[in-house]
């Protein structure tokens, strides 16, 4: 499996064959998202994709809305790490209702990766600026802007309780500052959600080494990403 997801890696790691692979997968579950789902969701992950470039699937928006409907009304309040240019941001957005969201990213790309995620991704890939993305997102209410490497920022956190959580931050030592950080500080039944565990190799390393003495294991989902859902 791990010789696998590295092959893939380097097929979708980035420029036109990532965004060919994309399209053609998001394609398709656009089309049965459109006949299953509640049309109007479609409707806005495809504005949101039109809007900004995104590298989640049509399946893997989908959830980032779902969960976040699902889990907006508990006590708990939101976060994502991970921002980009505020696609899944707007996904998230467009479900909370007045619940508190928490938005963190350097916005000035990724950091050096490490040994552990290979030649993937490139330091500063994935750049987008604050200005950018908080414009994109004016008008919603009771959402926070963090620029900086996390969790470098999160002393304002320190203190909350979240409900829901996606993390979309590629590296090794991203994902595992994420689930350092989050973990103690989930509701009991709220949901952390990660971009990229089936197919980055330093994701899912964090995920399983971090997990490895606790209850809670990874729920791999038919996309790239898993959830882990807080026991206790």
């Amino acid at each position: 499996m791990l010789a696998h997801n590295q092959r893939l890696q380097k097929l979708v790691g980035g420029g036109f064959l990532e965004r060919m692979w994309l399209n053609a997968i998001s394609g398709a579950q656009v089309f049965l998202l459109n006949r299953h789902k509640d049309r109007n969701v479609v409707r806005l992950i495809r504005q949101a994709r039109r809007d900004r470039t995104s590298l989640l699937t049509a399946y893997e928006a989908y959830m980032v809305h779902s969960l976040t409907r699902a889990y907006h009304h508990l006590p708990g309040e939101l976060a994502e790490v991970g921002v980009f240019q505020g696609a899944s941001a707007k996904l998230i957005c467009e479900a909370k209702g007045n619940a508190t969201l928490h938005l963190f990213d350097t916005f000035e790309g990724l950091p050096k990766a490490s040994k552990s995620d290979g030649a993937v991704h490139a330091e500063n890939q994935y750049t987008c600026s604050l200005e950018s993305v908080q414009s994109y997102l004016q008008g919603y209410p009771n959402v926070h802007f963090y620029k900086g490497l996390f969790p470098d920022l999160a002393g304002p956190i320190e203190n909350k309780r979240f409900s829901f959580v996606h993390f979309d931050v590629d590296l090794y030592e991203s994902t595992l500052a994420c689930l350092t950080f989050f973990y103690p500080r989930m509701l009991s039944g709220g949901v952390m959600l990660s971009h990229d565990y089936s197919i980055l190799a330093g994701v899912r390393k964090a995920v399983d080494q971090f997990l490895d003495d606790k209850p809670e294991k990874p729920i791999e989902l038919p996309s790239t990403q898993c959830m882990i859902v807080k026991l206790g």
